[in-house]
């Protein structure tokens, strides 16, 4: 009685833990819109804590956030700092190619592995 009861408690952990194994957790979006460094840090750290536990992270850079995807020559910030930080730790992150036109940066270098979104109009 126990023998088959133990059967089964191991038939149905086999058939359960592969299934455990591949659930997929959400994306966490970081929707960054600002520079200001308190506001960016804390929006890349709170990404960092979700990384921690499995979610994949993808902080997209709009508005006044493009200036952070541009590439230094020299000394790095710690907004700039962090992002590559979260990129080595697996995040994506894309920058708004019509925000870069609208402030100019069009032909600036990017932080590597910073990439360019899909171009779109924006009414101005």
């Amino acid at each position: 009685m126990i023998s088959r009861a133990l059967r089964i408690l191991a038939m149905l952990a086999t058939i359960t833990m592969p299934l455990s194994v591949f659930a997929a957790k959400e994306p966490i979006y970081i929707n960054l819109a600002t520079n200001d460094p308190v506001k960016v840090l804390m929006a890349v750290d709170a990404g960092r804590q979700y990384a921690e536990k499995g979610y994949p992270i993808v902080i997209y850079l709009n508005d006044k956030a493009v200036s952070l995807g541009l590439a230094s020559n020299g000394h790095k910030s710690n907004e700039e700092l962090a992002l590559l930080k979260a990129i080595a730790g697996g995040a994506k992150v894309i920058i708004c190619p019509s925000c870069l036109e609208i402030y100019g940066f069009s032909n600036q270098p990017l932080v590597s592995g910073i990439i360019a979104g899909t171009p779109h109009h924006v009414a101005h």
